[in-house]
């Protein structure tokens, strides 16, 4: 698998691996994404640049953790090269067989002995999504071994990535609503799949169905708060008063992302330099606490910096950002990255744009997680033809391809005034 892992490094560092030099900028990139220390002569052995010597484990470790794996063994798992056909032909008989006892139980086997869990309960739900078989479906959100709290953040956020995209190609408002009701769904799709580009389309209908049901958990009435007030900002409404005193402060207790989307929301419409201080305070206090959870705390904030350019927000934000560097789990890729735009949004504002080229063309954009990829593709191309503007190129393809997204997102906010006074005091 070693010859498999030198490909993936890569890929995810997007050049060959052919000199010193490459070798010390590949070390560097892992260091600042990941926090691993290596030595660029391991880099040099491992592509024969210097005699081979086989890495050490930890080494491998690191460098499949670099790539988007929890380790080299997760790597070396999935690049196997034996055949795993009898693996999804069984799960496709249970699913053939309509028996929803014998789905559950090699779920749960699948699960218990951590082979491909994941990705065969996104098969199934999405196979009985299709079928729209809403008892199966209730049957295995409703079933204890596959409750939100009992699986692990980055098997859910893979699980509602994949699920949420099928919803984009498949419309049953009755159906959808029912399946909305109920609270796992809504853990592991409605709140990890936030499809950015259609928060005034098909996700904006969950939205606004959610908001009118009177029984809902607390932090689901948080979620959707903060989010229509999101998408009233993207449509250059004014913010419903009601639901900005609904919205409450930010507390410890939150889940790190859903703190990070509330306390941006506060902090943006706050009335007063007081209201804004206080959130600060929140905000510090939890990331010194919490410091583990730096890059889930501050990427929606960075999001929401991105777009609006809020003043305040930007600058916390900014002060905050060489803090996040920590990867962990294959979302934090996303996650880095979309710190990685903001950085490049503030290298431009200062008009440093050989630094803003380097910064952007290192990033992966490959692991930008689906919801928020096609939403921030509109910044990535933006940001490209200033590059080119600033370094005197012309690159009439850029342009076009900012424009064609342009015409995907149909937010008002992004009107040419908008991009023309981007990067305006």
């Amino acid at each position: 698998m070693i010859d498999e892992l030198k490909s993936e490094l890569e890929k995810t560092f997007n050049r060959k691996i052919a000199d010193r030099g490459d070798c010390e900028a590949i070390v560097q990139d892992i260091y600042e994404k990941t926090g691993a220390v290596l030595s660029y002569n391991t880099i040099r052995r491992l592509f024969g640049l210097a005699e081979f010597r086989k890495p050490r484990e930890s080494t491998l470790d690191h460098l499949a953790i670099y790539c988007g794996f929890r380790s080299f063994k997760d790597f070396s798992q999935r690049y196997t090269e034996v055949d795993i056909w009898p693996t999804w032909e069984s799960l496709y008989v249970s699913l053939a067989q309509d028996d929803i006892e014998e789905i559950i139980s090699l779920l749960k086997y699948r699960k218990a002995k951590q082979e491909y869990f994941t990705m065969s309960f996104a098969v199934c739900l999405r196979e009985l999504i299709s079928r729209r078989d809403l008892q199966k479906l209730m049957a295995l959100f409703k079933e204890p071994a596959f409750q939100f709290t009992q699986l692990p953040y980055d098997e859910v956020a893979q699980i509602g990535v994949l699920v949420g995209l099928h919803f984009r190609h498949f419309n049953d408002q009755a159906f959808e609503e029912q399946l909305l009701l109920e609270t796992n769904f809504r853990d592991i799709v409605f709140k990890i799949f936030v499809d950015y580009a259609r928060l005034n389309q098909k996700y904006g209908s969950w939205i606004t169905f959610l908001s009118r049901q009177k029984k809902l958990d607390t932090e689901t009435q948080i979620f959707i708060t903060a989010l229509e007030i999101w998408r009233q900002l993207l449509m250059c409404e004014v913010p419903d008063p009601k639901l900005l005193k609904k919205l409450p402060l930010p507390t410890p207790d939150m889940h790190p992302i859903l703190f990070g989307r509330v306390f941006g929301i506060k902090m943006i419409n706050a009335k007063t330099n007081q209201q804004r201080n206080n959130l600060k305070e929140l905000m510090t206090k939890r990331l010194e606490k919490e410091p583990q959870y730096i890059t889930e705390l501050l990427y929606e904030p960075a999001v929401q910096s991105l777009v609006l350019r809020h003043k305040e927000l930007k600058i916390f934000v900014a002060q905050h950002i060489h803090l996040v560097n920590d990867i962990k789990f294959w979302y934090h890729f996303s996650q880095v990255s979309i710190h990685r735009i903001f950085e490049v949004s503030t290298l431009l504002e200062r008009q440093e744009y050989t630094k803003a080229k380097s910064i952007l063309e290192h990033i992966p954009f490959g692991h930008i997680r689906h919801g928020y990829r096609e939403f921030l593709e509109l910044y990535i191309s933006f940001f490209r033809t200033k590059i080119n503007e600033g370094l005197g190129f012309k690159d009439q393809s850029a342009v076009s391809h900012f424009q064609k997204i342009r015409n995907e997102l149909s937010y008002p906010l992004f009107s040419d005034t908008y991009f023309e006074t981007y990067f305006e005091s």
